[in-house]
């Protein structure tokens, strides 16, 4: 009886990191940004689709694709602008001078795109394949692969 308690305890430390590092949805995020109009949740789902967009273009780049590759890069970039642009009007409201908001934004992109890096070798382990599989990854893919339609969903009310 008491090597189940232990395993089982043994069992929620181990999957407690696990979930804490998954990534909420963007319709989580969405909501979150809707319900308290909290600019940097805006922020966040840019900086999102600019580390999946890297991510899937540093993919592409070992498998020699490489115009699939910049194609990914140069969608990334542009989340990154948009990120950036977010970030100075959320400064002008607080009345805060921007500094080196590119720099934050890479940094942020930077830290996203680690998750991202983990979520999609631990899928290749599992099943092959870095995102096939994967339902909310593809399914953030096809909505960050087109930016103009993911910027007004993240903003409609």
């Amino acid at each position: 009886m008491k090597s189940y308690k232990l395993y089982f305890l043994i069992a929620m430390a181990v999957a407690l990191p696990i979930q804490a590092a998954e990534l909420a949805t963007f319709d989580e995020v969405r909501k979150q940004y809707q319900t308290y109009g909290d600019g940097t949740r805006l922020s966040y789902l840019y900086n999102r689709c600019a580390a999946l967009q890297l991510n899937v273009s540093a993919l592409l780049l070992r498998k020699g694709q490489k115009k699939g590759a910049q194609d990914f890069e140069s969608v990334a970039q542009h989340y990154m602008v948009l990120s950036e642009a977010n970030e100075r009007e959320i400064d002008k409201k607080r009345g805060m001078k921007s500094k080196d908001t590119m720099k934050t934004v890479n940094r942020a992109v930077a830290n996203v795109s680690e998750v991202y890096s983990k979520r999609m070798k631990d899928n290749f382990a599992k099943r092959g394949d870095y995102l096939i599989g994967d339902v909310q990854l593809e399914a953030e893919l096809a909505e960050c692969n087109l930016p103009e339609a993911f910027k007004k969903k993240a903003v409609a009310d």
